[in-house]
């Protein structure tokens, strides 16, 4: 599988994706939706909060890309024919219906409040799968119950920074949408004896116990309890961007 097969959408840089983490530090610039642009003079506390929610809402539409490019490539791309499994099949469907859903809303939010929405980004997954030759259904749904508390802690790490009412129990809605996805595949993961630990509780899933603050891939543990296990622990914007940021192009 190439570089190309791997990949999808239209070109937004890593670079420029990463560019969010300006948002993470205490006293940072309340950036426009474009990370690059200055921010202006003379705003007031009304105008920043109004960035500061639309630079939130970019950086978890791109997340959203993320998850919904995914899915999709596993139910209707290029990605299809390496699920057997009717179950498994069900939940890529399932899954990308979902977060195209998800997807649109934040556009169409970004859009209301008069901002414009990220483009959709190239993905490149090959640090994660390699040359794609050994995905079937169990690293499929291990690839997904990483993403999915991923996005779920990511959302609870901005909730408390949106100022804007509505658009905090729009990000609620959806963490919640994305914690119960984690449930499901964490359920199903058991149902075909993937899940190793399906009584570990976790608030930090899908890092490991060994190394709880860890970003990297390679130190995280699938296995977790798949009911609600400990509260989750949010995850900062350095902290979500640093585990997935490698898969932006």
């Amino acid at each position: 599988m190439t570089s190309a097969e791997i990949s999808g959408g239209q070109a937004t840089s890593r670079r420029k994706f990463m560019g969010y983490i300006g948002l993470a530090g205490a006293g940072a610039a309340l950036v426009a939706c474009s990370p690059t642009e200055n921010t202006p003079p003379e705003l007031t506390p009304a105008q920043k909060a109004a960035r500061q929610d639309l630079a939130i809402l970019n950086y978890a539409l791109n997340l959203e890309y993320l998850e919904a490019d995914f899915y999709r490539r596993f139910d209707s791309g290029d990605l299809k024919g390496k699920l057997s499994d009717p179950r498994v099949q069900e939940f890529a469907k399932e899954l990308a219906a979902q977060e195209k859903a998800h997807v649109e809303a934040l556009k169409a939010t970004i859009v209301k409040l008069g901002g414009t929405p990220d483009p959709m980004p190239q993905f490149d997954y090959s640090s994660l799968v390699g040359d794609g030759s050994g995905l079937n259904d169990a690293v499929f749904l291990e690839l997904a119950v990483t993403f999915e508390p991923v996005g779920t802690r990511a959302y609870l790490g901005q909730a408390a920074r949106l100022t804007n009412p509505d658009l905090l129990a729009a990000a609620a809605a959806i963490l919640a949408v994305e914690a119960n996805h984690v449930s499901a595949i964490q359920e199903l993961r058991t149902e075909r004896g993937e899940n190793k630990t399906p009584t570990r509780m976790t608030a930090r899933a899908p890092q490991s116990d060994a190394k709880p603050s860890s970003t990297s891939t390679k130190d995280f543990d699938p296995n977790f309890a798949p009911l609600p296990t400990a509260l989750w622990e949010p995850l900062t914007m350095a902290e979500t961007l640093a585990i997935v940021g490698p898969l932006f192009k």
